[in-house]
C-alpha cells in the first residue's frame, strides 16, 4: 500500500470517529443521581456474600495441606538423605562434585557416566581446580536419566 492510499485511509477513519463522537449523547452531572448510585454500590458490597465463611474455611484447609505435605518432605529428605556421603546418588565418594544448577532439575533416579575431554577453562565454573601445566582435562561426567549433567569429576 502507498502512502497516498494511507492517507487517504486514516482519513476516512478519523472522520468516521468525529461522526461518531459528535452523535453520542452525554447526560448533564447530577449529583443526587450520583450519590444515588454510589450508596447503591455501598450498600451491594457491605452485605456479607453468601460463602464467604466457606471460602475462607478452604483456604485455611488448604494452607494446612500445603504445610502438612512440606513438613513430610522435609522429614523424608532429611530421613532418606542424611549428610553421608555415601547417600549421595552422584557418587560423590568417587570425588564426583555436584553440577552447577542441578539441585533445580527433577531428582536423579537413573543415569550413565560419559568420560569427555573438557578444555580447563571451563573447571573453576565448575568447583574443580585443574592441574597448572595442561590445557584439556579427561572428565567423567554423570548423566541423568533426563539428559541433564548431574556431577562431574576429573579422571586422574
Amino acid at each position: 500500500m502507498n502512502q497516498q492510499a494511507r492517507e487517504r485511509d486514516e482519513g476516512h477513519v478519523i472522520e468516521a470517529l468525529r461522526r461518531m463522537r459528535d452523535g453520542v449523547e452525554v447526560p448533564t452531572v447530577d449529583p443526587t443521581r450520583e450519590a444515588a448510585l454510589l450508596s447503591a454500590f455501598d450498600a451491594r458490597w457491605a452485605r456479607p456474600r453468601r460463602g464467604a465463611g466457606r471460602l475462607a474455611w478452604t483456604g485455611v484447609l488448604a494452607a494446612s495441606i500445603v504445610l502438612t505435605v512440606a513438613l513430610n518432605w522435609v522429614v523424608w529428605t532429611s530421613a532418606t538423605h542424611p549428610d553421608d556421603p555415601t547417600a549421595d546418588p552422584t557418587g560423590a565418594v568417587a570425588g564426583f562434585v555436584p553440577w552447577p544448577g542441578a539441585q533445580a532439575w527433577p531428582p536423579f533416579e537413573s543415569g550413565e557416566v560419559m568420560r569427555v575431554e573438557l578444555p580447563v577453562s571451563m573447571l573453576p565454573a565448575l568447583g574443580l581446580w585443574p592441574p597448572s601445566d595442561v590445557t584439556i582435562v579427561e572428565a567423567d561426567i554423570v548423566i541423568g536419566q533426563d539428559g541433564f549433567a548431574r556431577a562431574v569429576r576429573l579422571v586422574p
